[in-house]
C-alpha cells in the first residue's frame, strides 16, 4: 500500500512510527521532495520533523468512515461520497460538484460548503472553485502569475493570481 522515499534511517524511523510496511504495489508514496512523487499515485510530501502531524492524518483518514453529501443530478436526488469530488463550481447561483464520470448540482453556496469540507483537503483557488487537494496530480506555474493544477483525471483547472499566494503556502503547510 505504499512507497516510502525518504533515506535509509528516515525511512525506519517512518516504518516505525506509522506502523506500515512497504509493498510492492502500492497506492501511496511518501516522500520528502515534490521531485520523487509519482503521477499515478497518491503522494504525501513532508519533511521528517513533521512525521507526527503526518501520523494523526493517516490516522484520522484510516478511522474515518465514509463521509457523504447529497445532490441532484437528471435522474433525481443522489448521494455522493466526499473523497470522489474532483473539484466544485459556481455558475451564478448554480453549484456543481465534478466527480470522475459524473456532475451533480448542489444546493449549499460555495462558502457553506468550504467550511464542510475544508478538513477533508478541499481549497478554494479561485472565486468560483473549490478543488479536492488528494486529486491534484501536478502544479505548475503559468501566465500572469496563476498557477495550472492538473488532476489525476487530466483535467486542468487554473488558481486566479490572489489566491496563489494562500495555495502554495496551504500546500506546503500540508
Amino acid at each position: 500500500m505504499f512507497k516510502i522515499k525518504f533515506p535509509i534511517m528516515e525511512k525506519e524511523i517512518i516504518k516505525q512510527t506509522l506502523g506500515i510496511e512497504e509493498g510492492i504495489t502500492y497506492d501511496i508514496v511518501l516522500c520528502h521532495d515534490f521531485n520523487d512523487q509519482e503521477e499515478d499515485k497518491i503522494n504525501l510530501v513532508f519533511k521528517i520533523e513533521n512525521l507526527e502531524k503526518v501520523k494523526d492524518k493517516i490516522q484520522f483518514f484510516q478511522n474515518t468512515s465514509p463521509i457523504y453529501m447529497y445532490g441532484k443530478t437528471h435522474r433525481g436526488e443522489v448521494k455522493i461520497m466526499i473523497k470522489d469530488i474532483d473539484y466544485i463550481e459556481s455558475f451564478g447561483n448554480e453549484i456543481i460538484a465534478y466527480l470522475e464520470n459524473r456532475e451533480v448540482r448542489l444546493t449549499l453556496r460555495l462558502y457553506e460548503l468550504l467550511e464542510q469540507l475544508d478538513p477533508f483537503g478541499f481549497y478554494r483557488i479561485s472565486k468560483s472553485l473549490i478543488v479536492n487537494i488528494t486529486k491534484i496530480s501536478a502544479v505548475k506555474s503559468a501566465f500572469n502569475g496563476k498557477l495550472t493544477i492538473t488532476l489525476s483525471d487530466k483535467k486542468e483547472l487554473e488558481v486566479n493570481r490572489s489566491y496563489v499566494k494562500a495555495f502554495k503556502n496551504y500546500l506546503k503547510g500540508r
